[in-house]
């Protein structure tokens, strides 16, 4: 063998041997990074499942980093690997998760730069916080330090997002669809918090101090906007802290030298009152439409200029209790609780034997500031479990126990995204929304069951799409229906009452009524004394592009009401798609102050109709009937794409 030949051999082998070293060397640091990145995740899971308070913030903030280093390790080792998942697909078992492979990689690394990005800025205000701090100091330093980071954290986010939109989640092995679902509702809220970033110092007074109105509704007394106003309060926020809080009875709002506009008809037909005034303001369901009302009609003995509006039921109030544990009110024998705080609120409310009207009529709603501020002092020491207060905070928002308004332009813009405004939306295709108000001086809302179902035709041209509402007054006291404004000695005794209802229908701009059930009153049952007819109004919304159906029903105590609205749609319902497919798409927005009405749509569909692949799947299918139940704790939205075969 020649001398070159010698050469040419060892250098051959010398590459192989190269090679070979390189390979185990990318092996065996690839396998330690997934190895130290397993060890992580397992680490966040025990945080997560631990006292906040007690974690190490340090070791926290080492971990993430270390996190972060893994993850990128692991791209740029096995980036290339990853990304020939999807010709892998086929493979049983672990096909789907090798075709999801590069998705899964780019979130991983969208999310950990973000979250190292975040944690960098946040770690002293936790150390902070940890060290015993009020959670309003240092805001203002948070603030500073967030807001440069923001655009880059936001960017990270929406490559998360674009990422996990490319992920089938339901085909993934059971143990990641439950965590990358959370993580799919977790996502957006982290871009609208970080979007609402810019306002955070604005919002929170660090700039200039911040009044907020607080709307305390009474939801068994339901109105549009989530119930009767019963109280008002003040919020005065400064330097992220709030400096003064004070409530009042809804009526002390009022201030009659001024001149008040006329009440809506249903107002002055069946409770008799002439003038709007501010407790019965949020007549609208549209919530930003009620503020701008309650607003105008708000009338404290001093002027005060707002910066928002809260409204906030007594479900709401339920809820936060039972996330921040039992409260001690001075006057309140025992805890108060989410268990206990009606039959407490009850008790405080109802007059003392022998007490004079005046005095008792003063001081029936005097629950409300001592309440509020026990709450602001447990928040305020820190004694809180703040990832289930964000969780309850999040439900009550979602369900519409709590409204919010702000009068800075890129808050409400993140708000009315989300749906968290309380608005009316507008739909691309079939919207509906039962709006009710009891107008009836009691607070019988609570003793009403309610089940909703909508059922629409699409083999008809228009479709047409037929409204049951089903109420049952679960009180079985025997009590006369006289309209009349009263007070019984109990709290209690109020709800077993007859129930005027007077119900609006919000459909699509444009829909038609075909016919509807009738519910005639008698005059003697109508506080003005001119009979209900039983028809149905039909109106132009004034808050946006629909058309209201309006009926009002009279439930005595142990009876049932079944109310339907038939109609026909707009033929733009539904929509035909450029690849030969039709689209349907309902919004179904809940009254807010309700909570989870059950609720069903009933689709008929045409002769032939095929659902496109991925649809949701109904509850039943009957013959080319569809129905999907739904839960109306929160808007609910229906989409499905169908496509009709031709006949043979």
């Amino acid at each position: 063998m020649s001398v070159i030949a010698q050469h040419r051999r060892k250098i051959a082998i010398g590459l192989v041997a190269l090679g070979v070293l390189l390979l185990v060397v990318w092996g065996v640091q690839s396998a330690l990074a997934a190895a130290s990145l397993l060890r992580s995740l397992k680490t966040v899971q025990g945080l997560l499942d631990a006292d906040s308070m007690a974690t190490d913030v340090g070791a926290l903030g080492t971990l993430l980093h270390q996190t972060r280093r893994d993850v990128v390790t692991l791209r740029r080792n096995v980036g290339w690997l990853a990304g020939m998942g999807p010709t892998f697909r086929w493979l049983p078992k672990v096909g789907p998760l090798v075709n999801d492979a590069p998705a899964l990689l780019a979130l991983a690394d969208s999310l950990t730069e973000a979250g190292v990005l975040l944690w960098d800025v946040a770690e002293p205000f936790v150390a902070t916080f940890q060290g015993g701090a009020s959670a309003m100091d240092g805001l203002g330093d948070l603030f500073a330090r967030l807001i440069p980071v923001v655009p880059r954290a936001r960017s990270a986010v929406a490559r998360a997002n674009a990422a996990f939109a490319e992920i089938e989640v339901d085909v993934l092995p059971d143990r990641l669809q439950g965590p990358l679902k959370q993580l799919g509702l977790l996502l957006p809220l982290l871009d609208d918090g970080l979007a609402l970033a810019k306002s955070g110092p604005s919002l929170l007074g660090l700039q200039s101090p911040r009044t907020y109105l607080l709307l305390v509704l009474n939801e068994s007394e339901l109105r549009p906007g989530g119930g009767f106003i019963t109280g008002v309060g003040e919020v005065h926020i400064s330097g992220g802290q709030v400096v003064s809080m004070t409530f009042a009875d809804s009526y002390a709002a009022d201030d009659f030298t001024q001149p008040y506009p006329f009440a809506p008809e249903p107002f002055r037909q069946f409770m008799g009152i002439e003038l709007l005034v501010f407790r019965d303001s949020n007549w609208s369901p549209d919530f930003p439409t009620a503020v701008r009302q309650g607003v105008e009609l708000y009338r404290p003995p001093r002027a005060v200029t707002l910066d928002g509006v809260i409204a906030v039921d007594q479900y709401a109030a339920q809820l936060l209790l039972d996330t921040l544990g039992p409260l001690t009110m001075p006057g309140i024998e025992g805890p108060v609780t989410g268990a206990t705080l009606l039959e407490q609120l009850y008790s405080t409310w109802a007059p003392e034997e022998g007490e004079e009207y005046g005095a008792w009529w003063q001081q029936r709603k005097s629950f409300m500031e001592p309440l509020a501020e026990a709450v602001m002092a447990r928040v305020a020491a820190g004694d809180v479990d703040w990832l289930g207060l964000a969780k309850t905070g999040l439900q009550v928002v979602n369900e519409k126990h709590v409204q919010l308004y702000f009068t800075d332009a890129q808050a409400r813009a993140v708000l009315a995204v989300r749906g968290w405004d309380g608005g009316l939306r507008a739909s691309e295709g079939d919207y509906a929304m039962v709006v009710e108000a009891n107008l009836g001086y009691n607070k019988a809302s609570g003793k009403l069951d309610r089940a909703f179902t909508y059922e629409v035709d699409l083999t008809q041209s228009p479709p047409r799409a037929t409204m049951t509402l089903i109420y049952t007054h679960t009180s079985q006291e025997d009590i006369a229906c006289v309209p009349e404004a009263r007070y019984d000695p109990e709290y209690t005794q109020m709800m077993d009452r007859c129930y005027w209802a007077y119900l609006r229908l919000y459909v699509p701009e444009g829909a038609q009524l075909v016919e509807a059930s009738q519910h005639p009153i008698p005059a003697e049952s109508v506080a003005n004394k001119q009979p209900w007819d039983g028809e149905v109004r039909v109106s132009a919304a004034p808050e946006g592009a629909f058309t209201v159906f309006e009926q009002a029903v009279l439930l005595p105590t142990a009876s049932q009401a079944v109310v339907q609205f038939t109609y026909t749609l707009p033929d733009d319902v539904v929509q035909h798609n450029a690849d030969n497919t039709l689209s349907y798409h309902l919004l179904w927005q809940k009254q807010a102050g309700l909570g989870g009405v059950p609720a069903r749509v009933v689709l008929h569909m045409p002769q032939n109709a095929v659902l496109c692949p991925s649809q949701a799947h109904p509850s039943a299918n009957d013959a080319g009937v569809l129905s999907y139940d739904v839960d109306l704790r929160v808007d609910s939205s229906l989409h499905i794409c169908y496509q009709v075969l031709q006949g043979e």
